[in-house]
């Protein structure tokens, strides 16, 4: 018998993944899952998926699909695995959702298409090596398999199987808007700009107060010892303006750290103390 692990184990596979599963507990919006590649074994593998899916714990998912399909027991594992999760999800095609790839779309309680997004359907296809009996055989699979795809696009619309047949034995594509009328997605969104560039610049905001913060430390624990040096040297301390203004800005710079300290910082309490310390430092 022929030992299909084995053989695929010495198979090379394409170096680095377009598959992957981020914020798992979806402490910042929902968990999403980006499939990027083909579908089985040249991408990603329904045990993987399985695998990474049951770790999620947040109550959203959006599964981002750009794939032109590939196994179709892979595809329909990953449909089901979807299906079975807890969390509500969200399939999104980014570009094609093509073959066993519109399963997966499938699978979303709620289906979109970005704009100019597109998927498409077809028959079973399959290999076969053997005699006539062989051949009679793959083909009596390939049609049950394509049956049962039937049967999934049916489910998630308001049209037979015998209809879903027709148009998967013409090998059918839908744009973004014609998916949507066909029932295999429920709406088209156009992408919008996302907040990511607001949330960098709070980010590199709270660095540059940070590096600042950094600087007066040093600066403030120079001047201590400066004071201390003075005070051994029964020298005159400084004046009681310079010792008034020296606690104003340790007082400052103690408000920002403790703000900085925070997990996560909360960007309007920076940039508060930030400016109150910047206004000191100025003299203001």
């Amino acid at each position: 018998m022929i030992d299909r692990k084995k053989i695929l184990d010495r198979m090379p596979r394409a170096a680095g993944s377009w598959y992957s599963i981020s914020n798992k507990t979806g402490t910042d919006g929902p968990a999403q899952i980006r499939i990027y590649e083909e579908i089985g074994y040249w991408g990603i593998t329904e045990e993987d998926f399985a695998r990474d899916l049951a770790e999620i714990t947040a109550d959203e998912i959006e599964v981002q699909i750009s794939s032109p399909g590939g196994d179709v027991f892979a595809g329909i594992a990953i449909y089901n695995a979807l299906r079975a999760h807890p969390a509500r999800v969200t399939t999104r095609v980014d570009s094609m959702a093509a073959s066993a790839a519109s399963i997966v779309v499938q699978a979303g309680d709620h289906r979109v298409m970005l704009t100019a997004s597109q998927q498409m359907i077809h028959n079973a296809w399959g290999l076969a090596i053997g005699d006539a009996d062989d051949m009679r055989e793959m083909a009596e699979v390939l049609d049950m398999q394509t049956k049962v795809l039937a049967g999934i696009y049916a489910e998630r619309s308001d049209k037979p199987v015998d209809h879903w047949l027709e148009l998967m034995a013409a090998a059918s594509w839908f744009t973004a808007e014609e998916a949507v009328e066909a029932g295999l997605a429920d709406e088209v969104v156009k992408p919008a700009r996302q907040e990511a560039s607001n949330m960098a610049r709070e980010l590199r905001f709270s660095e540059q107060a940070a590096s600042v913060v950094t600087a007066v430390e040093q600066l403030i624990t120079r001047a201590e010892e400066v004071i201390a040096f003075r005070r051994g040297q029964g020298k005159p301390p400084l004046s009681d303006d310079s010792v008034e203004s020296f606690d104003r800005l340790e007082a400052a710079h103690n408000r920002l750290n403790d703000v900085l300290a925070s997990d996560p910082p909360p960007n309007d309490d920076v940039a508060r103390e930030y400016t109150r310390f910047v206004a000191i430092t100025q003299g203001d």
